[in-house]
């Protein structure tokens, strides 16, 4: 086991690598490594800059859920520090292949109880994994608890309209891509049922 998690910046969504791809960088995208005490951004060559953009707000977002205790470095694809190099055996594989279809491909495929938190910050979306437990849910955002066979929009009290929309939209594409295999369950903050609070332990 890693003591880090790493994070692919996909189209305003973080999405966790899973452990066999985490040596592996696209040079086109942007990745957080999140090791507690320091959240490295790192940018390939060919990143986008709404990709740096998406990926610098998430760090500063996840930094607050500290209390600012975490430092946030930046680093440049082949520029390195050895600190970070470290966490991977010394060297990180950079390619010009396109993760995107992989980790989809990994994730959708994988029957695993996920929870993700949706925040809506300056206009741009962040879908983030989050742990999966009672004391991940915040009151001023939306969650989605993916069981696969349901998924459970939990809506807390004083999130936006916004974000209880995009919530909706994210869970009709889930059961788009699954063929319509789900039930999708709305929860609200402060009336959870018992049987999504077992599937959230």
């Amino acid at each position: 086991m890693t003591d880090f998690i790493k994070y692919h910046v996909q189209r305003g969504h973080l999405l966790k690598v899973p452990e066999n791809m985490l040596n592996d960088f696209g040079d086109g995208d942007c990745y957080l490594v999140d090791t507690g005490p320091v959240i490295y951004l790192w940018c390939g060559s060919t990143a986008s800059v709404d990709e740096r953009f998406i990926g610098a707000v998430t760090s500063v977002w996840r930094d607050q859920d500290r209390k600012g205790a975490a430092r946030l470095v930046t680093v440049e694809a082949r520029s390195e520090p050895p600190e970070f190099l470290e966490l991977f055996g010394g060297k990180i594989n950079i390619t010009d292949q396109d993760t995107e279809g992989i980790l989809k491909k990994v994730i959708l495929e994988k029957h695993e109880f996920k929870l993700f938190r949706l925040n809506i910050v300056g206009g741009v979306h962040l879908f983030i994994e989050v742990p999966r437990s009672k004391e991940s849910l915040k009151s001023d955002d939306v969650y989605i608890l993916d069981t696969f066979d349901q998924i459970y929009i939990w809506r807390g009290s004083t999130s936006s309209g916004h974000e209880k929309f995009h919530a909706m939209l994210i869970a009709r594409r889930y059961d788009y891509e699954r063929a319509g295999a789900q039930n999708i369950i709305l929860v609200e903050d402060g009336e959870e049922t018992k049987e999504f609070l077992a599937a959230l332990e």
